[in-house]
């Protein structure tokens, strides 16, 4: 509603205010200039006279002005006697008003001065630099300068040079330019900003002294688009460039021992939020990967069931970190564009920051002590992709032998060849010495093994001193599976094993019956499956079969008196029973209990990282003399009897 006062129009209040300015500047201009009121004292009676027709001229308006750097102006002046210049300090710094004209030209050793045509060489002291950025001479004493001492930001001037037309509307610079609002409603001085009266323009004061590329406007032409003033500045000081200008005037500030602390106060607080994120980042990445566990989800929004372990981890601590809790409740749905920290490409980067700081610690640890041996084997992962896996075997300072996995290599092929050159570009990427290897160990295959075109062949033609030495577990899982092979009743009992345990654990019913058939015995176990690469696996599952034997076939006895049970289920189990009932599979039982019992001992002794190959030989010798006694007849008639009583 109108409060019935007349308005006038916009173009007539535009005609009265320049009018206004119009007579303000008549006024100023009748008026004396301040220094107009001051004496200017000669300094002639301190300084020898050397040439009247140079002059160098210090801005008067300066409130800078503190000492007086010397600059030489090249004319091969002779220096003044020390008499001559010995009370200069002191003329100089009484009154501002005493200096005339006085201009910063270089950023050499002495400046030349003039009064009243006398020149004179001064001593070397500091210097300052003018109010307004457009007269900055950028060099390196200028930076320093403004490093130690700041710079004027200018803002206390009227902002009428900096008057900019848009169609029928003028535009100027407003002092809330000079602060931003942060997201939790505290304002924030923009201290790095600087306004020059007399282009009308504000400029980055960082970024003017460091930026030789003159990669913004706010470096190179000063900045005057007031209209959308907010956002391009907003914009600036969010910038990479901007915040590379401050760390740079930061780092210089400490080598010259001191901190502007007003001008990167700023980038200290974002550097810490951010650092703060990363920590609690790393930490859990750090805790999920220990355990083996996957970090990625089917999504990436929180507060979803299916966005994954880390995720799901960042929530927990959430709920009793309050920082966590604000970074996710302001940047966690801001969706792909924003940076939160907390997206799968992070942690990815992360855990790859990781592995390369480990792999370099390891390599480090492989220089020091010089020599090494190489395991290399080769298996396919859960996406069946074949992963050739590279271990490297050295002894520490201490001299504790250990082993480094260092990198897998996919697809690397399974000839000998292709084997030989991946091993080869690895150790060379890595700039380890193929010279300073001492051993290598793999698997019993041709490819690897091969006397004259094997892996170990042609890494051995490299440098002849790398011993070959089979993996002494897998020649002894070879063995045993191929002694098993050639056996039909052997094969027949551990089939057996196997079908013990697909029997009970087919149905839930079943595995209950089993499971209270066991409580009665403590010392029992539940049956076991088998593994086609594990004969370890075979130990549990022949142990289990030996300590639960009688409550496996109450188990199944009890099944097939069940008449309620499908004729197919009793007829399995009775087949079954009658195969336990058996002689042959009672001696079996013992037989390989005892044998495996051995066998798995040995292998596990065998896989221990401090072994040497002395120690293996003595586990083999044992071994062979071990299963040569269990073919004595009195062992043999031992486990008969055993067998009987079953």
């Amino acid at each position: 509603m109108s409060d019935g006062r007349k308005r006038l129009s916009g173009s007539e209040y535009g005609k009265r205010f320049k009018e206004k300015n119009r007579k303000e500047q008549e006024v100023i201009k009748r008026s004396k200039k301040i220094n107009s009121f001051f004496i200017s004292k000669s300094i002639d009676n301190t300084i020898n006279t050397t040439n009247t027709s140079n002059q160098i001229i210090v801005d008067s308006d300066s409130s800078f002005v503190e000492n007086i750097k010397i600059i030489d102006n090249g004319l091969n002046n002779k220096p003044p006697k020390t008499e001559n210049i010995k009370s200069i300090d002191d003329s100089l710094n009484n009154k501002p008003s005493e200096i005339e004209n006085i201009k910063i030209i270089d950023d050499s050793e002495n400046i030349l001065l003039s009064n009243n045509n006398n020149t004179s060489t001064l001593s070397k002291t500091t210097f300052c630099v003018p109010k307004d950025p457009i007269d900055w001479i950028i060099n390196n004493t200028t930076c320093d300068y403004i490093v130690m001492h700041g710079f004027n930001q200018n803002k206390n001037l009227n902002f009428l040079n900096s008057k900019r037309q848009y169609n029928d509307v003028n535009r100027y610079l407003t002092i809330s330019l000079f602060e931003r609002k942060l997201l939790n409603g505290e304002k924030c001085l923009r201290t790095w900003l600087v306004y020059s009266e007399k282009k009308g323009c504000v400029f980055c004061g960082p970024c003017l002294l460091f930026d030789r590329d003159n990669y913004s406007q706010f470096s190179k032409d000063g900045f005057n688009d007031w209209k959308n003033a907010e956002s391009r500045v907003s914009q600036h000081e969010n910038s990479t460039k901007q915040k590379s200008n401050l760390i740079t005037l930061k780092e210089r500030a400490n080598t010259l021992g001191t901190i502007n602390v007003s001008l990167t106060k700023q980038l200290d607080e974002h550097i810490n939020y951010w650092e703060n994120v990363l920590r609690r980042g790393v930490a859990t990445v750090k805790a999920l990967s220990s355990r083996g566990l996957p970090l990625r989800g089917h999504n990436e929004k929180f507060g979803s069931t299916q966005n994954g372990n880390y995720l799901m981890a960042m929530e927990l601590i959430s709920e009793f970190d309050p920082f966590i809790a604000e970074h996710i409740g302001k940047f966690g749905q801001c969706g792909s564009g924003h940076t939160n920290y907390l997206s799968s490409t992070i942690y990815e980067e992360i855990i790859q920051l990781m592995a390369d700081k480990i792999r370099q610690k390891i390599i480090d640890e492989i220089k020091t002590v010089k020599y090494y041996s190489i395991i290399v084997d080769s298996s396919p992962d859960i996406s069946h992709v074949d992963q050739l896996s590279f271990v490297i075997r050295y002894v520490q300072e201490n001299g504790v032998p250990i082993e480094r996995f260092l990198q897998f290599l996919p697809n690397t092929g399974h000839k000998a060849i292709e084997l030989f050159d991946s091993v080869t570009k690895l150790l060379n990427s890595y700039e380890i010495e193929i010279e300073n290897c001492r051993g290598q160990s793999y698997d019993n295959a041709r490819n690897m093994s091969g006397i004259y075109s094997g892996l170990q062949a042609r890494i051995k033609e490299l440098n002849p001193l790398i011993e070959y030495v089979p993996c002494s577990a897998h020649s002894l899982n070879l063995v045993g599976s191929c002694a098993a092979d050639s056996c039909d009743d052997t094969l027949t009992y551990f089939s057996l094993l196997q079908t013990v345990y697909n029997f009970f654990s087919s149905s839930t019913n079943r595995w209950e019956i089993l499971k209270t058939q066991l409580k009665n015995n403590p010392e029992s176990k539940t049956v076991k499956t088998l593994s086609n690469t594990r004969w370890s696996s075979r130990d549990d599952a022949c142990k289990s079969l030996n300590n639960s034997w009688n409550e496996i076939r109450n188990a199944l006895i009890s099944i097939t008196n069940n008449l309620t049970e499908k004729a197919t289920t009793i007829n399995e189990a009775r087949s079954i029973l009658n195969k336990l009932d058996s002689l042959k599979t009672a001696f079996m039982k013992v037989l390989w209990s005892c044998l495996l019992d051995r066998l798995n001992k040995a292998s596990k002794q065998l896989q221990s990282v401090n072994i040497d190959v002395s120690v293996i030989v003595d586990i083999y010798d044992s071994l062979i003399e071990y299963t040569k006694s269990l073919r004595n007849p009195i062992i043999f008639n031992e486990y008969e009897n055993k067998a009987k009583l079953l």
